[in-house]
C-alpha cells in the first residue's frame, strides 16, 4: 500500500536519531536519484506507423542499513513517476516500500530474514531484482540461511494474501499464491563452483476456492574460473502443473565461454529455452519465472516476459558480447545477439504463422561513466533488425527500423548516519 513519502521520511528521520548501545554498530544511509530519459521507436514491439515516443522516468530511492552485533534491517522506500505525471498543486502520494527486511544470526553458521526483500540467486537468471525497471522487483517472504565448510545454503518462501481476511485464503491478484525455493552452492576448489536450485511457485486456480497448481524448476549451474578464460553452464527442467490444466515439460539450457585480455573481455554463448510447436497434450515451452531478463536477451526487451512473448514458441539466443575497459572509471560494451524461435508456430485466428524460426538480430552499445563512488552516466543505443517471422509474435512492421536509446544519471552516495564499537 502507498502512503505519503513524508510520514515515510519522519518514520527514517526518528530511527536515525535514536540512540544506539555502546556496542559495535553502523547505521547507513542510501540516498538514490535516478532519472533516465528514453527514446523509443520499437521498443518492445515492433513499430507501427506512429511516432515515436520519448520521456523520463526517475525512480527516488531512500534506504536506510543498520547492523548490531547477530541483527540486520533494511529500510527502503523509493517513489518512481514520468515527469509530468502529476497535475501541479495537487498531493498523489505514490511512495512504496521497496524493501522492509529483519535479520538476526542465530549462530555463526545459520540467519533468518524476514519481511520484504529482494531474492537473486544465479546472477538473476530465475530469481532476481529487475533493477533496471525503475520499480524493481521485491517479494513479502523469509529466508533461512545457512553456512559451513564452504557451502551456502538458502531456503526461502512466501505466502500471499490481498488483504486480512476472516475467513478463506483465495487469491484474485495476478502474483504468486505461494513460493518456495531451495539454493545451493559449493566451492570445489578455487576455480570451480557449483549450485542447485529448486523452485516452486504455485497460483490460486480460478475455478475453486482453495485450489492452487503448483509449477516446478529445478537445475544445476557450473562455474569455472581460470585465470583469462571463464565458462558457465546451467540447465533447468521444469515441470508441474499449468494454468491450463496440462502438464508441464520444458527446460533450459545455457552455455557460454568468457575471455578476458585487458582492456578486452569477449564472452560467446547460446541460450536455449524450449517451446511449443501447436496443440500439444503438455506444455515444453519454458518460463523464466522471476529473472531478470533484461540483462540476458537483449536490452530492447522483446523476450522480456518468456514464454508469452514467443507465442509458446520457446527462443533460442545466440551472443557475443565485447566490453572495453580503458580504466576504472570508463567501460564501453557491444552486444549481439540472434533470436531464433525454438519451435515453429501455427497460424491463430489472430496471428500468422512461421515457416522461418529466424525472428530478428540485435546491437546493443552502452557507454558508462564513472565520475565517482557517488555518481555514474549511463548512454545506450539499441537497434532490432527483424526477420519475417518477428510478426508473427509482435504487432508491427518488420520491416521498418526499429530503435532505442536513453541517457541515465545515477546519483547515489552511502553516507554513515553512526559507527560505534565494542569497548
Amino acid at each position: 500500500m502507498k502512503v505519503s513519502f513524508t510520514r515515510k521520511l519522519l518514520l527514517l528521520s526518528i530511527l536515525v536519531w535514536l540512540p544506539l548501545e555502546a556496542a559495535w554498530a553502523q547505521l547507513y544511509l542510501t540516498p538514490q536519484v535516478r532519472p533516465r530519459a528514453e527514446w523509443r521507436n520499437g521498443y518492445q514491439s515492433l513499430p507501427n506507423g506512429q511516432d515515436g515516443a520519448f520521456f523520463v522516468s526517475q525512480r527516488s530511492r531512500l534506504t536506510l542499513d543498520y547492523k548490531q552485533d547477530k541483527v540486520q534491517m533494511r529500510f527502503s522506500l523509493q517513489d518512481v513517476r514520468v515527469w509530468g505525471n502529476e497535475v501541479h498543486l495537487k498531493d498523489v502520494p505514490s511512495t512504496a516500500m521497496h524493501e522492509a527486511w529483519g535479520e538476526v544470526a542465530l549462530s555463526d553458521k545459520f540467519a533468518v530474514r524476514l519481511g520484504r526483500q529482494e531474492f537473486v540467486y544465479n546472477n538473476d537468471r530465475l530469481l532476481g531484482n529487475v533493477d533496471w525497471v525503475q520499480q524493481a522487483r521485491s517479494h513479502d517472504g523469509m529466508v533461512l540461511k545457512a553456512r559451513w565448510r564452504g557451502i551456502s545454503l538458502d531456503a526461502g518462501g512466501a505466502f500471499n494474501q490481498e488483504k486480512e481476511a476472516l475467513f478463506d485464503t483465495h487469491y484474485s491478484m495476478n502474483n504468486y499464491k505461494v513460493l518456495g525455493f531451495l539454493w545451493a552452492k559449493k566451492q570445489l576448489g578455487e576455480q570451480l563452483s557449483l549450485s542447485a536450485m529448486h523452485i516452486s511457485d504455485g497460483f490460486q486456480r480460478p475455478d475453486t476456492v482453495g485450489g492452487v497448481y503448483f509449477r516446478h524448476t529445478y537445475g544445476l549451474d557450473l562455474n569455472y574460473k581460470h585465470e583469462r578464460v571463464q565458462f558457465n553452464g546451467s540447465l533447468y527442467r521444469q515441470s508441474g502443473e499449468h494454468g491450463s490444466g496440462k502438464k508441464i515439460a520444458a527446460y533450459l539450457a545455457v552455455g557460454e565461454a568468457t575471455y578476458t585480455l585487458q582492456p578486452f573481455q569477449f564472452t560467446l554463448g547460446t541460450t536455449y529455452l524450449s517451446g511449443m510447436a501447436g496443440h500439444e497434450h503438455k506444455v515444453r515451452s519454458f518460463n523464466t519465472l522471476y529473472a531478470t531478463n533484461h540483462k540476458y536477451y537483449g536490452f530492447m526487451d522483446y523476450f522480456i516476459n518468456v514464454p508469452a512473448d514467443t507465442r509458446q514458441g520457446g527462443l533460442h539466443d545466440n551472443y557475443l558480447k565485447t566490453t572495453f575497459s580503458p580504466s576504472a572509471s570508463y567501460n564501453l560494451s557491444l552486444d549481439y545477439h540472434y533470436f531464433a524461435l525454438a519451435k515453429n508456430l501455427r497460424a491463430s485466428e489472430t496471428h500468422a504463422g512461421t515457416s522461418n524460426r529466424y525472428l530478428g538480430s540485435e546491437l546493443d552499445a552502452v557507454l558508462q561513466y564513472k565520475h565517482s563512488d557517488q555518481i555514474q552516466f549511463s548512454i545506450g543505443y539499441s537497434s532490432m533488425f527483424a526477420g519475417s517471422s518477428m510478426a508473427a509474435i509482435k504487432p508491427g512492421d518488420a520491416s521498418a527500423y526499429a530503435d532505442w536509446g536513453w541517457v541515465m544519471v545515477n546519483f547515489q552516495p552511502r553516507i554513515l548516519l553512526k559507527s560505534f564499537e565494542k569497548e
